[in-house]
């Protein structure tokens, strides 16, 4: 019996000694992930949407404007995560001095951003997609991948 313990012991202790090297070692590899920053812009006549897109992982922040010819401008800043190619961010942002905060959709495809869109619903002073089954891309602003300014 001691014998079987006295084998035992070692292969107890090299077996810890690798899960907490694996679990390290995730651990490392999460850190150290850099951010990707990719900027993103439509120009249509005289209608301008630019953004800015920083990831890690899934998780998603940037910077966003829509700039349409006499209208009021949209300048903000949105935090939100990729589900596969689709982000999902809570856009905070200033129209006519009021700050307000809305839910937006972006498919990726190939060099673009593709805007969605769905009926939404004011739940507590932010609007967001009543039903996010129902987003459709068909339709939206096409954002081409360009340089960073």
């Amino acid at each position: 019996m001691i014998r079987y313990a006295t084998l035992l012991l070692p292969v107890l202790v090299f077996s810890y000694g690798c899960q907490q090297a694996d679990k390290k070692q995730q651990t490392d590899t999460a850190d150290t992930q850099k951010p990707a920053t990719t900027c993103y812009r439509l120009v249509t006549g005289q209608d301008t949407v630019s953004m800015q897109l920083t990831t890690k992982g899934s998780d998603a922040e940037g910077a966003l404007t829509y700039n349409f010819y006499e209208k009021d401008r949209n300048q903000g800043t949105f935090t939100g995560t990729f589900h596969g190619d689709t982000l999902l961010a809570n856009y905070t942002f200033q129209s006519e001095g009021t700050q307000s905060i809305r839910e937006v959709a972006f498919l990726r495809q190939g060099d673009e951003l593709v805007e969605g869109y769905s009926d939404m619903e004011d739940q507590n002073g932010k609007f967001v997609f009543t039903d996010k089954a129902t987003i459709s891309f068909t339709e939206g602003i096409r954002l081409k991948k360009e340089s960073c300014r």
